[in-house]
């Protein structure tokens, strides 16, 4: 019985959150991809052949995980992490709560701001996400508005 509550608590609070299928979608439909293989980010994924973006919501039971492959694209995609070790040299895992993720969605505040200002903690190789700041800034904004839904 409280294995059948604690799966019924889940499922209620994801009930803002559109899910990883249309994060995934969406990402893939924009032109982040193709920015992502030109810069060569796609292409560092220590041989595995796609890199881990984790995300969590600190103050809600909502997360996501996405893999995407040396195209740029999101080939799997998965509503909780799937991934117990990812490698922080080539991987990423970006928290925020609620509120915070509300706020990258519209777009309003940069990355940077939500690294320093709103909340946005972060894992993963920042040299590597700084000369990407446009492509993650469009990933922030697709993940804020998507989770609110």
């Amino acid at each position: 019985m409280k294995k059948i509550l604690i799966t019924l608590a889940s499922l209620i609070s994801l009930g803002v959150y559109a899910g990883a299928e249309q994060m995934a979608a969406e990402f893939n439909a924009s032109s982040t991809p193709a920015e992502l293989v030109a810069s060569g980010w796609a292409a560092n994924d220590a041989g595995k052949g796609f890199k881990v973006l984790q995300v969590t919501v600190d103050d809600a039971n909502v997360a996501a995980e996405m893999h995407i492959d040396n195209n740029g694209k999101v080939v799997a995609f998965f509503d909780s992490i799937e991934t117990a070790n990812p490698n922080f040299d080539v991987d990423y895992l970006m928290s925020a709560d609620m509120d915070d993720w509300a706020a990258m969605g519209t777009g309003d505040n940069g990355p940077m701001y939500a690294m320093t200002f709103g909340g946005l903690s972060f894992k993963g190789p920042m040299g590597e996400a700084m000369s990407n700041m446009g492509p993650f800034g469009s990933f922030l904004v697709n993940i804020g508005k998507n989770i609110q839904q």
